[in-house]
């Protein structure tokens, strides 16, 4: 009798894995939308929410970088104006923060924002990749801003892009300035608290282990980040509009779990170089203030610190008005 029961588990465990890794591939292996849908997407976005830009005003294209194609939104104000690299957060693309970039856009700034690996119009699985993977295509349109625009350039990342745009400043010194909405240093220790998914900090290693395992499994977005708690300006929730959207990265891999639960920086918080300005909302409920100013106040660098008060997660599509002037003001001032 034992022995039936330990087969009957056996199988159930079997079957829980075929099952699991069949819907993990078809999610990561999900090819983006074609031309037609992806404009009506876009177009419905606009509409939504209430977003005015000028359609002429912006160029797409498409590089080839790591092995990698990136997708690549550009407004492109004059040769020798500064230019900015736009990396937006988890799940989404450059699009969801049209409007941000055009403002900046019209604040004089070329503006390049770009869709990471495995996101958006960009090739790679689906949901799958590492910080320091967007890290290195990060770089690689920095390269192409430099190379197309002859200027300096800056970053500017929001959420997961926030974290991102704070590792290239650890890696790369020749970035002019740095301005992340959130921060974070993925040490395995406080960083947990970003994460529905929060093992205790002694069970981190076997986490660690787990991930390396089943590094080619992945899990809905919404098992790691409550995103029912985000409102659009249209009054959508994050969550819904993530399922509607046919654009958007709906699995995340355990690969890129566990790059967020614990990577190194290129060199210690203390040792930055790159000017950072740090953009944080009150009323975030995916990072903590007390967390994020913790890193802050270890930095040695020029820096800024824009809190936005009564303010929720989504200050880079919802408060538009009152992110850009203070960030455009700075950088100009950092990049003069």
């Amino acid at each position: 009798m034992t022995k039936k029961i330990i087969g009957v588990l056996i199988l159930i465990i079997v079957v829980f894995h075929v099952a699991w890794y069949a819907a993990s591939w078809k999610m990561m292996h999900k090819k983006p939308p074609d031309e037609s849908i992806v404009q009506a997407t876009f177009d419905n976005f606009l509409k939504n929410e209430k977003i005015s830009i000028d359609r002429n005003s912006y160029t797409e294209t498409s590089i080839e970088a790591n092995g990698i194609r990136l997708h690549l939104d550009i407004f492109s104000a004059d040769k020798n104006a500064s230019t900015i690299v736009f990396i937006p957060g988890t799940s989404v693309y450059t699009k969801f923060y049209i409007e941000f970039m055009y403002r900046l856009y019209l604040q004089g700034f070329n503006i390049i924002g770009f869709d990471p690996r495995g996101h958006g119009l960009s090739s790679g699985l689906r949901g799958d990749y590492t910080i320091n993977e967007i890290v290195d295509d990060t770089l690689a349109v920095v390269k192409y801003a430099r190379d197309r625009f002859g200027s300096k350039v800056a970053i500017i990342g929001s959420s997961q892009g926030g974290m991102v745009a704070f590792y290239a400043a650890a890696r790369d010194n020749s970035i002019a300035a740095a301005v992340c909405h959130n921060i974070a240093d993925l040490n395995g220790k406080d960083n947990i608290v970003l994460s529905q998914i929060r093992p205790p900090v002694f069970m981190v290693p076997v986490a660690e282990f787990m991930a390396g395992l089943y590094k080619n499994f992945a899990i809905p977005v919404s098992l790691y980040l409550d995103l029912t708690k985000e409102k659009t300006k249209s009054g959508i929730d994050a969550a819904k509009l993530l399922k509607d959207n046919p654009v958007t990265v709906k699995w995340i891999t355990i690969r890129a779990l566990g790059s967020l639960m614990h990577t190194e920086l290129a060199q210690p918080v203390e040792k930055i170089t790159v000017p950072i300005m740090l953009i944080h909302a009150e009323k975030d409920t995916i990072f903590p203030q007390k967390y994020v100013e913790n890193i802050f106040n270890r930095l040695t660098c020029k820096k800024k610190y824009l809190l936005l008060k009564d303010t929720e997660h989504l200050v880079m599509t919802n408060n538009v008005d009152e992110v850009v002037p203070p960030i455009a003001d700075w950088l100009k001032e950092i990049m003069k």
